[in-house]
Order: C-alpha cells, then sequence, then structure tokens
C-alpha cells in the first residue's frame, strides 16, 4: 500500500479580511499551490490537486508524505510575504497534514476517502484556535514528537516578517544564498541577516527530522 498526505487548512481570521485583499490572498494560495506542484509531484504527475472551498478553506493530496511539512509551510510562507501593509491581520493559515492510504486518487479533491482523508480533516475540526500546524501520523511516538515540534515551529512563523518568509519561501524552493542576494539585489550580508531572523536553520532542522522518520517509518 502506498501512503499519502492530505493537507486541511483554513484561513486564520479571514473575516477580517477586506474584499479587495480577498482577491489577492486566492491569487497568493493558487500561486503556492503551482509551485508544490512544480517541487513535488511526480513527473509522471500534471498536477497535485488542491481544491478552495468556502472561500477561506482548501485542501490537497501529496503524492509523497515526506514533502507534505515542505509544502504545508510554503503555503504560509507564501501567505507571509503577500501580506499587504496596510493589512488589519497578519495573514497565515491553519493547517492539519494526515499521513496514510487512501481509497483512490480522486478527481475533486475534496471528493477522496481513506486514512489519509478521515485523519486530515478530523484534525483541523480538533486544533485549537492558536494553533497553526498539526501533523497526524499512523505511529503515536511519531505523533507526540511532531506535536512538540510543531508548536515550537507556529511560534517561529508567527515572528515572520514579509522580507524573512520570502526568504524562506525561496530556500524552501531550494536556491542557493547566493542566488537570492543577485534575484533581489542585495548583499550576502543581508541574505544572512533575512535567514538567521527567520530562523531557517530551526526551520531546516525540523523539516529534516519529518523526512527521516516518514521514510524510516515507511521506506517506498
Amino acid at each position: 500500500m502506498k501512503l499519502y498526505a492530505v493537507i486541511t487548512g483554513d484561513i486564520v481570521d479571514s473575516s477580517k479580511i477586506t474584499k479587495e485583499e480577498h482577491s489577492l490572498l486566492l491569487d497568493t494560495l493558487k500561486s503556492a499551490f503551482e509551485d508544490i506542484t512544480s517541487l513535488y509531484a511526480d513527473k509522471k504527475e500534471e498536477a497535485i490537486p488542491f481544491d478552495i472551498f468556502r472561500g477561506d478553506s482548501f485542501q490537497g493530496l501529496i503524492p509523497h508524505p515526506e514533502s507534505a511539512l515542505a509544502a504545508s509551510l510554503l503555503i504560509r510562507a507564501s501567505l507571509r510575504k503577500n501580506q499587504p501593509e496596510s493589512s488589519a491581520v497578519s495573514w497565515d493559515a491553519r493547517t492539519a497534514i494526515g499521513i496514510g492510504t487512501i481509497d483512490y486518487p480522486p478527481k475533486n479533491i475534496s471528493e477522496g476517502d481513506g486514512e489519509a482523508y478521515r485523519r486530515s480533516g478530523p484534525l483541523l475540526d480538533k486544533m485549537k484556535t492558536h494553533q497553526r500546524l498539526s501533523i497526524i501520523t499512523p505511529w503515536k511516538e511519531m505523533n507526540e514528537e511532531m506535536n512538540v515540534q510543531a508548536a515550537l515551529m507556529d511560534a517561529v512563523i508567527a515572528k515572520w516578517s514579509p522580507e524573512q518568509a520570502e526568504i524562506v519561501l525561496e530556500l524552501l524552493e531550494g536556491k542557493s544564498r547566493k542566488l537570492i542576494g543577485q534575484q533581489y539585489g542585495i548583499s550576502q550580508a543581508a541574505v544572512h541577516y533575512r535567514v538567521k531572523g527567520a530562523a531557517w536553520s530551526a526551520v531546516e532542522k525540523f523539516l529534516h527530522r519529518y523526512e527521516f522518520l516518514i521514510k524510516q517509518k515507511w521506506p517506498e
């Protein structure tokens, strides 16, 4: 049996986002989903399916569960990067990652079923208001560790400025610090300052730990 990851999420404080900003927010989400496809889809697959529903909720199916955490962080970094200066709220999303099998690849993502779906959706419903990231897998000991790590990651992401989120987004896409500096016309010292301010070393360690545990538990 193959394992998948389902990411179910919603926008934090969406009712406080203006109609003008909401259009930009949806474009940001769609762009993030396209980036996830280009980074984490199999070459044989056309896209990683994501649906946006009820205006502020979304769900996506990730074919390789070891990529799900990076995909989740990419969505949140994209939101923080594109948040307008005039916005009354900090753009962010609550994301629940469920790992497990699925019954069949659905044509419409929200119509799928299986363990990954039955873990992800209910997990988002159970998340407390202050939580932004939660992960549930078939393995109890991994869940316990991920709950601690996720809480720490939420504290890190809450402090990201748009500039720091921008750098994190580029790093998640695999770009070197030298290339990032050239792309934005800033010095390596400025890149280093933003990377450090975003606590990228902690983010990277969490990503590596998550990927290692998934591959250890379920080597493909």
